[in-house]
């Protein structure tokens, strides 16, 4: 089996959130995705407006008519860490005969260099960075696709057994939890 895993927050979980998902299941043949929710993003000092369980279930209702092909999953409670390395790796081991994918935006792999063993992920997972029409560039030139350049792959069904990194140059959408946030603030 292949799976996604898509990481975050989920503050509040949007179309945008879905549609990442339906279009790595796509193009890369994934059998289904596992979005997992984090308490608190690590890199970020301010948390959650929602709480987990209100969190956990605005992500059920979304993926409602998918839910054959998307799961949500709250695992913080059996790792006691909210970094994604400990996260994946909780997950990795309960089927480790699957081939997985971390699911990330453009705007969040601007900063992957940041993460807790982001260096260390490619050897548990490849990497799909979706397109983000604002940051494309600024990921393609980060820290981060720089360390990584020579794992970088174009062929999206890619033979070799070694984990990779794709980028996929969709239209992207130009919507975010932090927008939502923001527009729902302002009013």
């Amino acid at each position: 089996m292949k799976i996604g895993i898509l990481g975050g927050t989920f503050d509040p979980p949007h179309v945008g959130h879905l549609n990442i998902s339906l279009e790595a299941i796509k193009r890369f043949q994934l059998n289904k995705v596992i979005w997992l929710i984090t308490k608190k993003n690590p890199l970020k000092k301010k948390s959650a407006s929602n709480d987990i369980s209100n969190r956990i279930k605005l992500c059920n209702e979304l993926i409602k008519k998918n839910k054959n092909i998307i799961k949500v999953e709250y695992t913080e409670e059996k790792t006691g860490s909210n970094f994604l390395f400990d996260n994946i790796d909780f997950i990795i081991k309960k089927s480790v005969d699957h081939k997985y994918y971390f699911i990330m935006g453009a705007d969040s792999f601007v900063k992957f260099n940041e993460w807790k063993k982001y260096n260390e992920i490619l050897n548990k997972l490849s990497i799909i960075v979706m397109n983000r029409p604002e940051f494309s560039m600024k990921s393609l030139n980060s820290i981060a696709a720089k360390k990584l350049e020579k794992y970088k792959s174009l062929n999206l069904v890619s033979k070799d057994k070694q984990h990779r990194w794709y980028f996929l140059s969709t239209k992207g959408m130009n919507v975010s939890s932090s927008k939502i946030k923001k527009t729902i603030n302002a009013n």
